[in-house]
This record gives structure tokens, sequence and C-alpha cells, in this order.
């Protein structure tokens, strides 16, 4: 009996996709780092993926975690606010930014994985998941990267809260120029992205 199930397998192969275009388009993600080993064994998992697959799982990703977290802030942060701090005005910075990074680890930590599996499921066909055997160490290889997307959302929480509080402390208004810097950062992200999975696609 295989140590991990066919639709782990395949959501594995598909994140395996996403980290060597990544490596192959000379980017590193902090906090997601392998042995050759594991480079070796992710390889081949993401070989069978082809760009158009690859593509349409990004896609369908994208859109199923905006769904799940407009639902999380609808359905949790909201009504958590305002039962929590029924007079906006006597809320203390420190309350509501410990609720904010709460529901967003919720979100985060809940609902990625949840679009991942799905976004998984509707992308790969059939044809790529014959493609696709699984090996000793892959369940010891998913786990790792349950881990690492946990701490990073851990970590990303974490920081939220004293950086609110920083933000509101100091009443630092940057404007226009937080939007400015996180579209360029996605921008960056999304050509890099890109240019390794059709570089890898060229050297087949």
């Amino acid at each position: 009996m295989s140590e991990i199930s066919s639709g782990t397998l395949v959501r594995l192969a598909m994140w395996c996709k996403n980290m060597t275009a990544i490596k192959d388009g000379k980017m590193d993600w902090p906090g997601f780092s392998y042995s050759d080993s594991e480079w070796e064994r992710m390889y081949a998992l993401a070989a069978p993926v082809t760009y158009g697959t690859y593509q349409k799982y990004v896609w369908i990703n994208a859109v199923i975690f905006i769904v799940i977290a407009a639902i999380g802030i609808a359905v949790i942060f909201m009504p958590a606010a305002i039962f929590l701090f029924p007079v906006p005005a006597e809320t203390s910075a420190l309350k509501f930014s410990l609720l904010l990074a709460g529901c967003a680890f919720l979100i985060l930590g809940g609902g990625l994985p949840i679009s991942l599996r799905i976004a998984s499921w509707l992308a790969v066909d059939a044809a790529t998941r014959a493609q696709l055997a699984a090996a000793p160490g892959d369940a010891a290889l998913d786990s790792k990267v349950s881990w690492q997307i946990n701490r990073i959302t851990l970590i990303m929480c974490g920081i939220l809260v004293p950086g609110m509080l920083v933000w509101i402390t100091y009443d630092i208004n940057a404007g226009p120029i937080v939007t400015v810097i996180k579209w360029v950062a996605i921008g960056l992200m999304g050509v890099s992205t890109a240019a390794g999975v059709q570089k890898q696609r060229k050297q087949k």
C-alpha cells in the first residue's frame, strides 16, 4: 500500500511544479529550503505537469482562496469584531490587532490548504495523474511542505500584530506608497515564476 494517497500526491506534484519554477527563475522563497535529494524528487514529480495545467492550477487556486478569504471575513472577522467591540472608538489597538491576526491565521492556515486541494483536483487531468507514481519519502516531503506553509503563516500573522501596533501608535500614513510596493512585489513574483516555468518548458 502506498504511503501517500493519490490526491495528496497530485497536490504535492503541483507544489513541486511551483517551487521548481521559482528555482529555475533564480528565485528563493525564504523558509522553503530543500536538500539535493528532495529537489531531485520534486523535479521528478513536477515533470509530468504541463505549463497549461500549472497555469490553470494557479488561477483556480487564486480564485478559490479569494472566495474563502471573503467568506472568512464575513463569517468570522466581522461578527467577532461587532460582538467583541460594540463601541469601535473604545477598542484598543492591541485587541483589534490580535483579533485580525487570529482571523488571518485561521483563513490562511485553513483556507490555503483547502484551495490548494481543490485547485489540484480541478486542474489536473487523468492523463497527468496516470504519470504520477508514489515513491518512498513522498509522505515525508508532503509533511515538510505542510509544515513550511504553516510556519510561514504563523510568522506572517505574528509579525502582523507588532507591525499594526507600530503603524497605529506612530500614526503612519504611507498612502499610495504601500499600495505601489505591494503590487510591484506581486508583479515581480509573477514575472519571475512565469519566466521560470517558460524556461523549464523550453528545456524539454
